[in-house]
């Protein structure tokens, strides 16, 4: 057995520990011994008249009724912040820690390495790639000579050239906002741009207007068994690709559904009497809510052929459009259409957190958050229920709009006079971006009108694909038109100018018979045809004017002038009537 060794000291404050504890027991028996005197007469009948026990039964009375009123009060309030789906939302805030992983966001916002652009063109080729383009040409060549073959006709194919000259006359119509303007006015009218009559005909531009295609004619009808959208579906596809690759967005995005204008047949068009065009084509957008940029998009297409019945629309559109930026941390706003509560601990799952409104018959929200005419105006009523915050703010009497949150863990509101809860500031702020996208795409808009719903899901495309293109290059050059009120309108301009000028020069050196007004048109848009004499002599084109005539190339196609004199600075056919003789004397010949 081990033995223990005491230094002196520790002995002595040993031994005077034990004298103190004997003077206090001697000290309380003497004071129990003073106070329990049962023949004191003053003995239970101090301030009350009567028997003793009476005065214990009331005391014990009023601690039992004041101990009932305050469980009663209790039970209560608990039960006013309990909702019908039996989650509790207590009223005190957790404590304050470590910033929650969900809340750190690890990547810079901006395009994406390798998506330099240093023209218009370049930031617009990341979005309407060559695979887009290729696959339109292959279906519309095909379509245009099934059509002429039909009538008995021969179709002239449409090389890359001139379909992106014929998106560029496109987009240049929606940047001068002349969309609703007939295009025999457009191509014909003096007073319009001449870029139209310079890059091609009217007949032209209207054959492939009619002719375009997305998808195989053929096989469209074995796709559309299982797919609504199968004669869009490969096109719209590579561009959502192109659109969630060239661009990093920023720490909040916005989830939110725009409405393309259309009336004609389509299986999946929507009715929304809320929407200034209320018939129309839906599409759910995710858009940053910094800059106006469309990350991704789905079009609903209502119940595919042998579906089930669609239930939790709002969350599954929200899984799905939210699935390329799983575990970055972001924050997603939207509105009641998709906010819940089950919604709401999925994305947390993925590192994902969201703010939005609640509608007012969800089954999470307490008695205590719901709108009454006894709640003060500008008041909050806040609940906390694990990493998830809601809010009710009373704007106006009566009403109440319920915010529900992942993001926010505490009451802070403001010192305005309406003190909004910090919440509710956020949702204002980051509400707007798929509304500010579609403002900005139908300011500038190339659509046209149509009966065709691929045809118009195309312009609503070409739209945000520009929109885009502007975002992603004014990032990289921020000095771009700065100063100017419309820096896109130039943008536009900018754009189509690049994709009609190699086929309107490709036009000019490869038609020799040229309109005269066609010809001014390209020398007003900078397009000047080279001087053949510089590669031809003059002795040779006069052998050829003697081997064959030609027609006068001044005078109008209807009279058909042959003549076989030339002009000996352009070398083009001149009749007497247009060629002009100079004299000169016997003195000054030699």
């Amino acid at each position: 057995m081990a033995v223990r060794r005491f230094t002196a000291e520790m002995v002595a404050a040993m031994i005077q520990e034990e004298l103190n504890e004997e003077d206090e027991e001697a000290i309380c028996s003497e004071s129990e011994s003073e106070n329990s005197d049962d023949d004191d007469p003053e003995y239970g009948v101090v301030g009350v008249s009567g028997d003793p026990a009476l005065l214990h039964e009331d005391s014990s009375d009023r601690k039992d009724d004041s101990s009932g009123d305050s469980s009663e009060e209790e039970t209560q309030t608990q039960s006013s912040r309990l909702s019908k789906n039996g989650s509790y939302w207590n009223e005190n805030p957790p404590t304050h820690g470590r910033t929650r992983s969900h809340n750190i966001l690890r990547s810079c916002p901006g395009p994406t390495p390798g998506s330099t652009a240093v023209s218009p063109k370049d930031a617009w080729d990341m979005f309407i790639t060559d695979n887009i383009i290729e696959e339109i040409l292959k279906c519309t060549n095909l379509e245009g000579r099934r059509i002429a073959t039909a009538k008995g006709k021969e179709w002239r194919s449409i090389n890359k050239e001139e379909f992106m000259a014929f998106i560029g006359l496109t987009l240049l119509a929606g940047g001068e906002k002349s969309w609703d303007v007939a295009l025999r006015e457009l191509f014909m009218d003096p007073l319009q741009n001449p870029i139209y009559k310079a890059t091609m005909s009217t007949g032209r531009y209207e054959d492939i207007r009619r002719v375009i295609r997305f998808d195989d004619k053929r096989t469209r009808a074995l796709r559309q068994e299982t797919d609504h959208m199968a004669a869009f579906r490969y096109v719209w596809g590579c561009f959502l690709d192109n659109c969630r690759r060239r661009f990093i967005p920023s720490d909040c995005v916005t989830i939110d559904e725009q409405l393309v204008p259309f009336r004609g047949r389509c299986k999946f068009r929507q009715y929304m009497p809320s929407k200034p065009a209320k018939y129309g084509i839906k599409i759910f957008w995710m858009c940053d809510a910094r800059v106006p940029y469309a990350i991704d998009g789905t079009v609903y297409t209502g119940r595919q052929p042998g579906q089930e019945v669609q239930r939790n629309l709002g969350e599954s559109v929200v899984q799905q459009l939210c699935s390329g930026i799983r575990q970055t941390g972001r924050n997603i706003t939207m509105d009641n259409f998709f906010t819940s509560v089950p919604l709401a601990k999925k994305l947390l799952e993925k590192n994902l957190t969201i703010v939005g409104t609640l509608r007012q018959n969800k089954p999470d929200i307490p008695p205590v958050m719901k709108p009454s005419k006894s709640r003060e105006i500008h008041s909050s009523e806040f609940g906390f229920s694990g990493n998830m915050t809601m809010v009710s703010y009373v704007q106006k009497k009566g009403k109440a709009v319920v915010l529900l949150s992942t993001m926010h863990d505490d009451k802070a509101v403001d010192d305005s006079r309406k003190k909004k809860p910090e919440m509710i500031q956020y949702y204002n702020k980051t509400k707007g971006g798929v509304d500010t996208m579609d403002q900005m795409v139908s300011n500038y808009s190339c659509k046209r009108r149509t009966s065709r719903w691929p045809l118009v899901l195309w312009y609503n495309m070409l739209d945000v694909a520009t929109l885009n293109a502007y975002t992603n290059f004014t990032t990289q050059h921020p000095d771009y038109m700065g100063g100017v009120n419309n820096a896109r309108r130039l943008f536009i301009k900018e754009l189509g100018k690049e994709l009609v000028m190699p086929h309107m020069k490709r036009r000019m050196e490869g038609t020799p018979k040229l309109q005269r007004h066609i010809v001014e048109a390209m020398e007003r848009c900078g397009v000047k045809k080279k001087n053949p004499a510089t590669t031809q002599s003059q002795e040779a084109i006069r052998q050829e004017g003697q081997r064959k005539r030609k027609r006068c190339s001044i005078c109008p196609v209807s009279k058909d002038r042959k003549v076989s004199s030339w002009c000996s600075q352009c070398t083009r056919p001149v009749c007497k009537e247009h060629k002009h003789v100079v004299v000169i004397c016997e003195q000054c010949k030699y």
